[in-house]
């Protein structure tokens, strides 16, 4: 249900509004995190025919965390001959545009032309979506497939609509929850939408159509990982797991504290940006505005947005807490906006024509002019980061620390053994870079956990990096205990910085038979430990590519 005349004139410059953020925005180096690499890794593993496993890892498990959908999409670019971080972030521009037009067809459904105009504009600039466009993560697509949703389902709640839009809406629902597992509460929504209709039949066929594949996902997480959602949801820091887990009476502070968190930080922070002034006061206006707007929705109809919404939080509110961010409040802007519009919309209704028209107008401003302000300062400091990267290599504008995780990834594809495997600080990372599986060390500082986990895993080597202070407390501190258990192979970086250290791990039979030196120093290698070959790979410290893809090229 295309618009015509001004809506589609409205439509068009939505969309260029968004390509226009997005191509500003753009950022050439890959995200400080672990998900994206892990998310080219997958992709990698099913062009490669390796199956959906966790290649980077050297156990080899089956992958049982980020369902299927946004790997494949990757592995699609990959196969079109994406080998740069910045080709494979198509992946998250493209759904960007999408979900700016999405969201003017969905709310043109319940405002009128201009009220929609501006509510995706919002989301346009939102400093959450702009920040999440340059990133290869699968939430830009998870809010595309979402919106696609709730707009079909808005559709179909038209008494004539053909049944064809609650097909869309449900193979919508399905690639939402299958790019990423949050999408389970548009799922349940969705089905409780055609029970509220007594749209049995399609009840039923979308309940087998999604049932059945969620079911398949679901036994498959009860198999062996590395981690599920599931067993991390009980603890009480997934990043800590020493401080062990929480039972049903444990989640009532974790969603007073969420609550407070996304109302006065992290759900405003995504609309102008952190640090912007007045971001707490402008966190409890949009909630209260957007909850008076569903209100009012709600008394007039009921439709799977509306199921979504309380939804969506509900679970927000019952994450871990150290999960908290705008990252996963990204499906919630659309609405948000949406519902404050419609609060607007109800309170011009008391007030004069022209009293109204700018209330609404100074509403709109308050939120736009600071929004846009983050995104053109943010659009700066991304151009002179590209300069950086074209020069030092796309991981050059985190700084020193970083980079020498880098250099000893990029060093250790030719200067470790075929299928040595060692303990990092970021495994993913350090997989396309190296080529060489990679897991996290333990978080403990206790050196026979340490060397247990490594016997088990056949993990020989383990980096001492400077990447934040986890590997320095928990490695530096196993090593401390137990020197004897470790050799030294290189180091990287001036040591007066700190820098990265490799080392290895010796084999049961050599542990504590070779002393350390007289100041404390470990003892080198025993030979075997290196290949003797130096340099990274040629095309990386000068280029965008990834080194793990280049076994993809004719």
């Amino acid at each position: 249900m295309i618009p015509e005349n001004r809506d589609r004139t409205l439509l068009v410059l939505v969309a260029v509004a968004a390509l226009v953020v997005v191509w500003t925005s753009f950022n050439p180096t890959p995200h400080a995190g672990g998900d994206n690499s892990g998310y080219v890794a997958l992709a990698h593993g099913l062009l490669t025919g390796q199956g959906y496993t966790d290649v980077f890892d050297p156990a080899r498990l089956p992958h049982t965390k980020y369902p299927h959908v946004f790997p494949a999409f990757l592995a699609v670019l990959m196969a079109l001959g994406a080998r740069t971080w910045a080709a494979l972030k198509l992946s998250a521009a493209i759904p960007t545009v999408l979900t700016a037009a999405l969201t003017f067809l969905w709310a043109k459904r319940r405002l009128t032309s201009i009220e929609s105009f501006a509510v995706a504009l919002l989301v346009v600039v939102s400093a959450g979506f702009v920040y999440y466009s340059q990133w290869i993560l699968s939430d830009p697509l998870f809010v595309a497939f979402t919106m696609l949703a709730l707009w079909a389902f808005d559709v179909a709640d038209e008494e004539d609509s053909r049944a064809g839009w609650v097909v869309l809406g449900v193979l919508a629902t399905g690639l939402a929850f299958f790019t990423r597992s949050a999408g389970l509460p548009l799922v349940v929504a969705a089905l409780g939408w055609l029970a509220l209709r007594r749209r049995w039949l399609a009840l039923g066929a979308s309940a087998v159509a999604l049932g059945v594949p969620m079911g398949l996902w679901a036994l498959r997480g009860r198999g062996e990982g590395v981690a599920q959602y599931g067993t991390e949801f009980w603890m009480v820091d997934p990043y800590q797991p020493a401080l062990g887990t929480i039972g049903p009476l444990g989640l009532l502070p974790r969603v007073l504290e969420n609550l407070q968190a996304y109302v006065l930080q992290h759900g405003p922070a995504g609309v102008i940006g952190a640090g912007r002034p007045g971001v707490a006061l402008l966190g409890v206006v949009l909630t209260g505005a957007a909850l008076g707007g569903w209100l009012v929705t709600v008394r007039r109809r009921f439709g799977v947005a509306d199921l979504f919404v309380p939804l969506y939080v509900g679970l927000l509110l019952l994450w871990p807490a150290v999960w908290g961010g705008d990252r996963f409040a990204l499906p919630l802007y659309p609405l948000l906006f949406l519902y404050a519009g419609v609060a607007l919309h109800f309170l011009r209704i008391w007030l004069p024509p022209f009293a109204g028209g700018g209330v609404a107008a100074v509403a709109f401003l308050v939120v736009f002019l600071p929004a846009a302000g983050t995104w053109l300062d943010g659009a700066e400091g991304r151009r002179r980061c590209e300069t950086v990267a074209r020069r030092s290599g796309p991981w050059a504008c985190y700084g020193p620390n970083i980079g020498y995780f880098v250099d000893a990834a990029t060093w250790s594809a030719t200067g470790l053994p075929p299928g040595a495997a060692v303990f990092t600080r970021k495994p993913r990372h350090f997989y396309l870079m190296s080529g060489h599986p990679s897991r996290t060390f333990p978080f403990v500082g206790e050196a026979a956990e340490h060397l247990a986990l490594a016997d088990a895993l056949g993990v020989r080597y383990v980096l001492l990096d400077q990447w934040d202070g986890l590997a320095a407390a928990y490695v530096g501190g196993a090593v401390r205990e137990r020197p004897g258990a470790f050799c030294w192979l290189r180091a990287f970086g001036p040591p007066a910085e700190g820098g990265a250290q490799l080392l290895g791990i010796l084999p049961p039979e050599l542990r504590d038979g070779s002393p350390t030196g007289a100041d404390g120093t470990l003892q080198p290698c025993p030979p075997g430990y290196l290949t003797g070959t130096e340099g990274p790979p040629a095309d990386y410290v000068s280029s965008g590519r990834i080194p793990l893809l280049s076994d993809l090229d004719p």
